[in-house]
């Protein structure tokens, strides 16, 4: 099995913890930070769906096995959330750190082939 494939593996689990902590979120407490500005309720449950729904078609691309797309993809996802959590809280966390490492380094194996 190619190390791509594997990080691939690691990548639908990360981004299936980050959906279920996102819809944890919308269900206990329907608060967050949108670029600096609270969002409460209604607003913060469509915001952390959608940000959920985005997650779960990234797992279905990987499932598809369609590497490139899914993994550009998700550097992405997990780019513009380590921004607006930077924006927002001031801090980043480790599993922030991890989940935009781990398809950066997918993409370069990938890459590389190997």
């Amino acid at each position: 099995m190619k190390i791509y494939k594997v990080l691939s593996l690691l990548l639908i689990a990360v981004l299936g913890i980050s959906f279920i902590s996102k819809i944890f979120i919308a269900y206990l407490n329907p608060e967050i930070f949108f670029f600096g500005e609270k969002l409460g309720g209604d607003k913060a449950r469509i915001y952390l769906l959608a940000n959920a729904l985005v997650g779960i078609f990234l797992v279905a691309l990987l499932l598809k096995k369609d590497y490139w797309k899914g993994t550009v993809l998700a550097i992405l996802y997990f780019g513009y959330n380590a921004c607006e959590g930077y924006i927002s809280y001031q801090t980043v966390t480790p599993f922030t750190l991890l989940s935009l490492l781990l398809p950066i380094l997918t993409l370069i194996l990938l890459k590389l082939d190997i």
